[in-house]
């Protein structure tokens, strides 16, 4: 068995807020490194037009003048409203009229938009945009990881066991999906290398959740878990999805229907809670690779003694996409205060 960090699999979902600019077109949410250039950094100075604050991202219209006085609108792209909220970077920060200086990485096509690392605010304050965005100009520095990531410990609350908020601890690290350490099969492989995620978006849009395996690990918004007797919800702030787990097995003359979401039935082994997921409808191992009808997944989740996190493990079984049971391998923290919000999702 081979095990990955969780990096690996949460790159089908760019994490991103967006600077939309209505009259040309939208961005289109497909990857950073697919879209922008990564290697370039630019300056805009603009005013805001327009300010959408709402999920997979935040939107608005920047004109910037040109040396010839024209005006041209720019749209950019950055984090989503629960990663910004848990840096503490909320709408009040923004409004229609201000004028504020964009840096960020310029799209390959030549469109006037942008991936936004950073963002000077008029009163002279800098807001981190991306996890891993550095300081640019002198002045105050918002953004970061934030005060709430900082009380990590002060109350872990044990007691609780799993049965609470759990976030994604900032700051993470993402990277890009490499086919070789993957053990697939030559179908899947060339399905994922044939993959164009600009040409070939996902049919339901931005506001489309995703299913198993990875609407629980290609995520970074908060989730929880409750208890419920004979099942356990997880209530994942990511598209408002709330997940059973059944902790009495069906009947054995009772055949669940499959969904996206698949089965999913959970036994506690001492401390951790198992749960085998089959009946898996239109699963993706990642963007642009399909897993079978007979995907299955097994999962781990572990508090620790202190209570301050919880370990997970995934296990994704499928012959048919993968020559071996491939693992992942992740964890979330607990912090007081933080709470399960509307998704609310814009996918225009």
């Amino acid at each position: 068995m081979m095990v990955y960090a969780q990096t690996s699999l949460i790159s089908g979902l760019c994490v991103a807020v967006v600077f939309f600019v209505a009259p040309t077109r939208a961005i289109a949410h497909h990857g950073v490194g697919a879209q922008f250039d990564l290697s370039q950094t630019i300056e805009l100075q603009g005013e805001i037009k327009e300010l959408i604050w709402r999920n997979p991202h935040v939107r608005l219209t920047v004109s910037v003048v040109d040396a010839s006085g024209d005006e041209i609108l720019w749209a950019g792209e950055g984090m989503s409203i629960p990663s910004l909220r848990q840096r503490e970077v909320t709408e009040v920060l923004l409004d229609v009229g201000d004028q504020i200086t964009l840096a960020g990485n310029p799209a390959h096509d030549g469109e006037n938009e942008l991936y936004v690392t950073n963002v000077l605010l008029p009163n002279g304050r800098e807001v981190l945009f991306t996890g891993n965005a550095e300081p640019r100009w002198q002045g105050l520095v918002m953004g970061s990881t934030g005060p709430a990531f900082e009380t990590i410990g002060d109350a872990s609350l044990p007691e609780l066991g799993l049965f609470r908020v759990w976030s994604v601890r900032q700051p993470r690290i993402w990277q890009n999906f490499d086919f070789e350490i993957f053990p697939l099969s030559a179908e899947a492989r060339a399905e994922g290398e044939a993959y164009d995620r600009l040409s070939d978006a996902p049919r339901g849009g931005e506001c489309a959740p995703p299913g198993m395996p990875q609407i629980v690990t290609a995520n970074p918004y908060p989730r929880d878990f409750v208890d419920r007797g004979d099942t356990i919800l997880m209530r994942l702030e990511h598209y408002d999805t709330i997940r059973t787990i059944h902790l009495t097995p069906l009947p054995s003359n009772t055949e669940p229907l499959p969904s996206p979401l698949g089965y999913s039935v959970g036994h506690w082994n001492d401390d951790t809670l198992a749960v085998t997921t089959t009946k898996i409808s239109d699963g993706k191992f990642r963007l642009g690779i399909s897993l079978s009808e007979n995907v299955e997944t097994v999962e781990r989740f572990t508090v620790t003694v202190d209570g301050s996190r919880l370990d997970y493990q995934m296990t994704v079984i499928d012959p048919t996409v993968l020559l071996e049971p491939a693992e992942f391998e992740t964890h979330w923290v607990y912090i007081p205060g933080i709470s399960v919000e509307s998704f609310d999702c814009f996918g225009g």
